[in-house]
């Protein structure tokens, strides 16, 4: 008897176990609204209010207008111990503006982190005409 009771025991737990993992490997879905511009990944997204989707599967979040996907990016997710009260998105300050790292959807428990976040880089000419007077100097 008290070996049934701990495979009971062992099977119950591994129950609980797998529905905590099918709960982070759930589709996501909230409207979200951003009150300036913000970059994803190399996509401008103008202020207004868009569906957020994330496809647990493949584990992308996408930024919609209607039927037309905005922006997307590769995003994983983190399932906090209480919900939050409203929605938020998470910003971070660049030279080029501000770039969406996450959002935290209202009334769920879920929060999305972007994991793929790129930055452009700005290719830089160097003018040797302008700049031959430099040379000059180290041949003297």
């Amino acid at each position: 008897m008290k070996k049934f009771r701990t495979i009971l025991t062992a099977i119950s737990f591994l129950c609980l176990l797998s529905i905590g993992i099918v709960a982070n490997g759930k589709d996501l879905k909230e409207h979200v609204t951003f009150t300036q511009k913000i970059w994803v990944n190399d996509t401008l997204v103008e202020p207004g209010r868009y569906l957020i989707r994330y496809d647990a599967a493949m584990g992308v979040m996408k930024i919609m207008e209607g039927d037309e996907v905005v922006a997307q990016a590769q995003a994983t997710v983190t399932v906090n111990d209480e919900k939050f009260d409203q929605d938020a998105v998470l910003l971070n300050t660049t030279s080029k503006g501000e770039v969406l790292t996450g959002i935290r959807l209202g009334g769920q428990r879920e929060e999305l982190h972007l994991s793929e976040i790129t930055a452009s880089v700005e290719t830089v000419e160097f003018d040797l005409d302008k700049y031959s007077d430099f040379d000059l100097c180290l041949n003297e």
